[in-house]
């Protein structure tokens, strides 16, 4: 298996840092491209340090938690517990980038620097299993979300720039996530739920104009209820724009 480093971050952390970095950016990227383990506005990755020690064999055990202890003290490295079994003690890890140089390695899907999965299929992944059955599960995970469903934080930027009468969702909560997924579960397609965005936009009960002053926002959108409600009118509004037909195709938004 190849590793790569950036530079940049060699020079402020150190070379062995700056490789421990790398892998973590790989893997939360993947989580992040997958919606897995999204926890606190973040996403992370989580590993053992028994997993460490397979995945990088020119380090001990001692030089693996002097790494992780001098990142996290920098506050570059973040860790928790998020297990559901509390005797589960595996850490799941994060990274702060803006503690990071910009750098063109920090969103790239492989460890061994292209763009593409490594096709190493007996390398460890960092949560102790093998790079092929996670990619496997992975590649499953995908066909079974439905198709045009886009990921819960492009939903809610959607939201920001279509709601602009309605308060802004500043952070993608874990309960936010969770919402949006379970309706992409029940079958609400991301279409829905932007064509609900529009709705409520332009109903003015939803933007304030009733007897409160009270607006309605992403959360109260999010709610099943509510969202067939707007769907169906009962607030007024109309539906989202038609798009342009431009030299006998449809634009692309």
């Amino acid at each position: 298996m190849t590793y790569h480093f950036d530079g940049q971050i060699a020079a402020m952390y150190g070379v062995d840092e700056a490789v421990f970095i790398a892998m973590l950016q790989f893997w939360i990227a993947k989580n992040e491209a997958n919606d897995r383990h999204f926890h606190d506005g973040r996403y992370w990755t989580y590993n053992s340090i028994r997993a460490m020690e397979r995945l990088f064999p020119w380090w001990s055990k001692r030089q693996i938690e002097r790494i992780v202890k001098k990142l996290k003290d920098a506050g570059v490295v973040l860790t928790a517990n998020y297990n559901r079994d509390s005797h589960d003690r595996t850490l799941f890890y994060s990274l702060d980038e803006s503690k990071l140089p910009i750098s063109p390695f920090c969103r790239e899907l492989s460890p061994n620097g292209d763009s593409t999965p490594s096709p190493n299929g007996d390398d460890l992944a960092p949560n102790g299993e093998m790079y092929k059955e996670q990619l496997n599960t992975q590649l499953k995970e995908e066909e079974e979300k439905p198709d045009g469903n886009i990921k819960p934080l492009e939903l809610m930027e959607r939201y920001n720039t279509i709601c602009t009468g309605m308060p802004q969702a500043v952070k993608l909560t874990e309960k936010r996530a969770k919402a949006v997924r379970r309706l992409y579960a029940t079958g609400y397609t991301s279409e829905q739920l932007i064509d609900v965005f529009y709705r409520a936009q332009a109903s003015s009960f939803c933007t304030g104009s009733n007897d409160r002053g009270w607006r309605a926002d992403f959360d109260w959108l999010m709610s099943e209820n509510n969202l067939v409600k707007v769907l169906e009118g009962k607030y007024g509004g109309s539906a989202a724009p038609a798009p342009h037909r431009q030299n006998g195709g449809y634009e692309q938004w």
